[in-house]
């Protein structure tokens, strides 16, 4: 998967954005997984929201119900961006030698992983792997953990050197049909076939999450020297 263009430093009194543009990098309408909660007993089950060739099984969401309660045209859509790492953002003059270290969260936490996985409907076992086959794009996505980075910025010989640390970004969206903004996570409503007996019982319907956002672990330093 290409990474995003960081943006161009192009002055020495540039100030770098939080983030770079967001790119698209899959768009894609899919079966995703809907959690069912019967309104009239205990029964709740995660059912597909658009049937599957080959899954008419129980349980199974028989239909949804008219207006009001019908998710919107929606699509799973990736976005990947740099988003400027905390601190990072130096003006290095000769003989200033910067040398800096930056707790550093990244990856993504199991809670996290399994959700996307779970409505995707992959296995939750290596999120980079399932993803990346499900989507036909390269996702690299590691377990969440905090570690200490060290950063050595040397000073230009004349001038001044400017200097940025960059992450990628994941974006994660259940969005409105050609859009990027998400829709609402629920609740919607429908008929859900719970034991594979034709009887039919009105659910609650909700996606699990509609929007989230997974730091890469992928750091990206980037400079310019300017003769001021």
């Amino acid at each position: 998967m290409p990474l995003p263009d960081l943006p161009n430093i192009d002055a020495l009194n540039w100030v770098p954005p939080p983030e770079t543009n967001h790119i698209e990098v899959v768009r894609r309408t899919m079966p995703l997984v809907i959690r069912a909660d019967a309104d009239n007993s205990s029964h709740w089950d995660n059912v597909w929201d658009i049937e599957k060739p080959g899954q008419n099984v129980s349980p199974r969401l028989n239909n949804w119900w008219g207006p009001g309660h019908t998710p919107p045209g929606r699509q799973f859509v990736l976005r990947q961006y740099w988003k400027l790492v905390p601190g990072t953002f130096l003006h290095v003059m000769p003989g200033t030698r910067v040398q800096k270290t930056w707790q550093y969260t990244h990856g993504i936490s199991t809670t996290d992983s399994q959700s996307i996985t779970a409505q995707v409907g992959i296995s939750a076992d290596g999120i980079s792997a399932g993803l990346s086959a499900t989507l036909s794009h390269s996702v690299t996505i590691n377990d969440q953990q905090t570690e200490t980075t060290e950063y050595l910025v040397d000073p230009p010989a004349t001038g001044t050197r400017v200097w940025a640390l960059w992450d990628l970004t994941y974006e994660f969206i259940i969005a409105y049909t050609g859009t990027c903004n998400p829709i609402p996570a629920g609740t919607y409503r429908g008929d859900v076939d719970f034991h594979d007996d034709d009887h039919y019982s009105g659910a609650y319907l909700n996606y699990n999450w509609t929007y989230k956002v997974v730091s890469a672990g992928i750091l990206c330093p980037q400079d310019r020297v300017f003769n001021n």
